[in-house]
């Protein structure tokens, strides 16, 4: 095997197994290592269709006759593992996160573009956004990228795809429609539970308030809760987000309760480039030294 895995250092552990520091080629990587019985290849054959700046690297795939292993581009952290407490072994402590805007433009793009690929992610979460630190440069680059494709899905031309019966994932970073029929679907809707890209861009906005909250989640504090909430529309953490703010429309519109009133992807993507042209132009036109910021 050229993937080298040290089973001393387990980085995480998940539905999809457990992933562990390793080597590939010289290079250190996160080795996702899968019980054959349990493996898929979604996140393979998604990450093979996948290049982009905001979305981690598949470098090499093997298996021998218990696991398979994915190797795959070494990150610091989760999104997660910033609102930790400080004395938490696990708490981030590496350089700053850009601006929350300029996390909020890294995340859309990179979910733009696995939708313009006919993909959906499947299981949009704070654990799935990576920190990447990258010192080789004179300037220390800080990014985010997408990792979890685990539940990623091809969509028809509808752009729906159908989930795994089994409902893996987080269900309190579900969108309400997913959430309805898992939990109140019948045994033959269970086979068959469709979703959208939109229920993406539901999740994708849960992700943008938990970065604005703090690390709280917009419809509550407990998993009940959150599930209870979001089926009825409560987003009891919303007042507070101030509604001046330049986000408070974008978390709306992807939270709307039905699919087809949601905004896409392309659209965030759009929106925040142009809310930075703005921000530009009144930076140049202010005469008096104040200068607005992202």
């Amino acid at each position: 095997m050229e993937i080298e895995l040290d089973n001393q250092l387990r980085l995480g552990r998940g539905d999809f197994g457990s992933v562990f520091s390793g080597t590939f080629q010289g290079r250190k990587v996160a080795i996702r290592r899968i019980e054959l019985i349990d493996a898929s290849d979604n996140e393979v054959e998604a990450l093979k269709q996948l290049d982009h700046p905001n979305i981690i690297k598949l470098f090499r795939v093997e298996r021998n006759n218990d696991f398979k292993f994915i190797a795959l581009e070494l990150c610091e952290a989760s999104l997660d593992k910033i609102f930790l407490l400080p004395n938490h072994p696990k708490k981030y402590k590496g350089p700053k996160l850009p601006s929350h805007f300029e996390v909020f433009l890294q995340l859309a793009s990179g979910l733009e573009y696995i939708h313009s690929k006919k993909l959906i992610h499947g299981d949009i979460k704070p654990e799935h956004v990576l920190i990447s630190v990258d010192s080789t440069s004179q300037d220390i680059k800080v990014t985010v990228k997408w990792a979890g494709f685990g539940l990623s899905r091809t969509v028809d031309e509808r752009e729906m795809y159908t989930m795994d019966s089994g409902g893996k994932g987080t269900r309190h970073w579900y969108a309400p429609e997913l959430l309805l029929k898992l939990l109140f679907g019948s045994s033959d809707t269970m086979q068959q539970i469709t979703g959208t890209v939109k229920s993406d861009m539901f999740a994708l906005g849960l992700v943008f308030a938990y970065l604005l909250l703090d690390g709280k989640h917009i419809y509550g504090s407990n998993e009940i809760e959150i599930i209870n909430n979001i089926l009825g529309g409560k987003k009891v953490n919303m007042n507070k987000i101030e509604q001046s703010h330049y986000a408070y429309g974008l978390v709306t519109e992807m939270l709307k309760n039905k699919p087809e009133d949601r905004i896409s992807s392309l659209n965030i993507v759009e929106r925040l480039k142009a809310i930075r042209v703005e921000v530009t132009i009144l930076n140049y036109r202010k005469r008096n030294g104040n200068v607005y910021t992202l």
